[in-house]
Formats: C-alpha cells, sequence, structure tokens
C-alpha cells in the first residue's frame, strides 16, 4: 500500500521525477533528467501543482502593453518573429515551485528588427518605487538544446520611468554571464538560481543601453543594483520579468521563482 500511495504523490507531481543533484561553486542547481520509464508514466497522466499559480498569457507584440496600469497577469510584450513563450512541464521546474516554469525559446534568427525574441513581462508592481524594490533573484533552465551559443541564458528585465531617467525610459538588464562566474558559470540541463541584488563581489550586476559603452552601468561595465537605485533616483517600475534577447537563435530557457520585492511568481 505505502509503495502504490507513493507512486501516486510521485505522478501527482512532475518536479519530483527530476531528481538528482549537480553543483557549481557558489550556484545551486538541480538537474532536471528523469529515466525514460519514469518520465513516460509522468508524460501520461495530467500534472496536478497546486502551488503552481501562472496558467494564462496575456497575448503580446512589439511595443504592445496594456492598456492600463498597474495591469494583472504576465504578458508576453515584446515577443517576435520566432520566439515562443508557454507555461508547460517540458522542463520541469526547480525544487519547491511545483511541476510547471515559463519556458520561453526562439528559433532561426530573423533580420533585425524582427529579431527572434522571448519576452514574459508583469505589470502589476507599475508605479512602485524603485528605491523600494532591494530583493530580486530567479531560477533559469538552459536545455542542451540551445545552439545559439553557450554562456546565453534567460535574462532578467526591469523597465523603469522617471525624471532622472534618460528619454523617461529605461529597461535594467541582468545577465547571469556577467555575472563572477562568467560564461562557465552557465550550464546546461540543471535548475540553477541567480541573485540578482546579490552584493558579493562581481555578482548582482545589471547595465542598461541608455548608458553609453566604456562608461558605469553600461554593457560593457555592469553596476551593481545599488548603483541603479542611486544614479535613477526618482524611478519608478514600469514591469518586469523574464526576457531572451534577440539576436540569440534556436534557444530553450525557462524560468521561474521568480522574486520581485516582496512578490514571488511560482509559474
Amino acid at each position: 500500500m505505502r509503495a502504490i500511495l507513493f507512486l501516486s504523490l510521485l505522478v501527482a507531481c512532475g518536479d519530483n521525477l527530476h531528481a538528482g543533484t549537480d553543483t557549481d561553486a557558489g550556484t545551486d542547481a538541480v538537474a532536471a533528467d528523469a529515466t525514460p520509464d519514469t518520465q513516460g508514466l509522468a508524460d501520461a497522466m495530467p500534472s496536478v501543482c497546486p502551488t503552481d499559480t501562472v496558467s494564462v498569457l496575456n497575448p503580446g507584440t512589439p511595443g504592445t502593453d496594456p492598456s492600463d496600469y498597474p495591469a494583472p497577469g504576465w504578458w508576453l510584450d515584446d515577443t517576435r518573429a520566432h520566439g515562443m513563450v508557454t507555461v508547460d512541464d517540458a522542463l520541469g521546474a526547480p525544487p519547491g515551485f511545483g511541476c510547471r516554469s515559463a519556458r520561453l525559446v526562439t528559433g532561426d534568427s530573423t533580420a533585425s528588427p524582427s529579431a527572434d525574441k522571448a519576452q514574459l513581462l508583469s505589470f502589476e508592481q507599475h508605479g512602485a518605487a524603485l528605491s523600494t524594490i532591494n530583493t530580486i533573484s530567479y531560477w533559469a533552465f538552459r536545455s542542451s538544446a540551445s545552439t545559439g551559443g553557450a554562456p546565453v541564458d534567460l535574462a532578467l528585465n526591469v523597465s523603469i520611468t522617471g525624471a532622472t531617467v534618460p528619454g523617461n525610459f529605461a529597461t535594467l538588464t541582468y545577465e547571469p554571464y556577467f555575472q563572477s562566474t562568467g560564461n562557465t558559470g552557465v550550464m546546461s540541463n540543471v535548475w540553477q538560481h541567480w541573485d540578482a541584488t546579490a552584493t558579493t563581489a562581481g555578482d548582482g550586476l545589471w547595465w542598461t543601453t541608455k548608458i553609453p559603452n566604456g562608461t558605469p552601468g553600461s554593457q560593457s561595465m555592469p553596476q551593481p543594483w545599488a548603483a541603479f537605485q542611486a544614479l535613477y533616483s526618482d524611478a519608478k517600475v514600469h514591469g518586469y520579468g523574464f526576457n531572451l534577447g534577440s539576436f540569440n537563435p534556436n534557444m530553450v530557457t525557462a524560468g521561474d521563482g521568480l522574486v520581485f520585492g516582496t512578490t514571488t511568481t511560482n509559474f
């Protein structure tokens, strides 16, 4: 009887089928592969993940945002060309975050300005002061099916507005391969946890295109989150979420467990 109950619980939540561990210096990671027989059983049964809270994504096209703010739910926003965003159990989920995750993929890159891009944003905290957002973290997964470049993984974007922001709008970007572990820190087929507001040396670094290269805060010189809070002192949050940027073709990634301020999202 106990064996039957255990099997029932195993089928009920697919993340238990993706067991195993892998470690890297300073990085939490969990393997996402399951044995063929067990995975086949899981695929044959519906996923029951009561802790997963996002199942519907609002449509979006380049430049399309909600008509009013703050806006509930999650938006595909600037997802274009062969970019695709879904919430499913194809890549599993990190430990403690149910069965599903947000999967962002790109295909063969197309010419600018319509190069592949996949983006999933929330506008529920629109208007929050940037200075009040002191905790940002998430889990990301890079499938070995990705062929768009070894260091590429799911980025986190925060769009902001404010009088101190050039043009009254900017996007702040956190990318895992810009952190202290560099390109080698981004692994395939494991869930990795990224602390985007870490204060350890070489970590928690962000950049924006609104700052020219060669200047602190630019892509060539990313800076800690606190530096942007100070630089854009009156900034307000517009939206935040996952981004798989353009000119990164044939990528297969996923994200989950996104913490933004006091809000945690379990896809």
